[in-house]
């Protein structure tokens, strides 16, 4: 883990309508403490991953893909990514990987808008589907994918069934 520490405080007086949301490198330095945070996030979240050894997209691999921070502000607060997939049920496919939001600026629906922005992103690579995997200790996440029109489907792509593996398509 890097010891990289962004201040907090920005968001106290930030307001959603200062969002912005951009394609950023994920090796610069805002990318790589959020990604450190959601790796925490998702250790503390599920411990018993961490002991299989947790498998989270790396700065690397998101290049394959378009990375994203939302900054409120210009305070990073968010992160998410859409990357290449082979076709999901025959359908050209991304997959919607490492949805971040800093707790301190949560309930903005500013995972809802990263979404909205990567889905255009999906579309205009060609993609007909998103799919993606959470978990079921996150259940603002769980709700936030239904709300935006993503359904429940069966494992996909490498990714097996397993009781801490909820997966879920939208057909773009």
């Amino acid at each position: 883990m890097r010891n990289t520490i962004l201040p907090i405080q920005p968001t106290h007086g930030a307001d959603i309508d200062q969002l912005t949301i951009a394609t950023e490198d994920p090796r610069a330095e805002d990318s790589l403490a959020l990604l450190d945070e959601m790796t925490e996030f998702s250790i503390l979240t599920y411990p018993e991953d961490a002991e299989n050894g947790i498998t989270l997209a790396t700065p690397v691999d998101l290049e394959r893909g378009v990375f994203v921070i939302a900054r409120l502000g210009g305070w990073p607060a968010g992160i998410c990514a859409v990357l290449e997939h082979p076709p999901v049920d025959g359908e050209p496919a991304m997959e919607l990987k490492r949805m971040y939001v800093r707790k301190e600026a949560r309930g903005r629906r500013i995972a809802e808008h990263m979404l909205c922005w990567l889905e255009i992103q999906a579309r205009i690579r060609g993609a007909r589907k998103i799919a993606l995997l959470c978990g079921p200790r996150q259940p603002s996440a769980l709700r936030l994918y239904e709300r935006c029109g993503y359904s429940v489907r069966g494992a996909f792509g490498k990714y097996q069934t397993h009781p801490l593996s909820i997966f879920f398509e939208k057909r773009l």
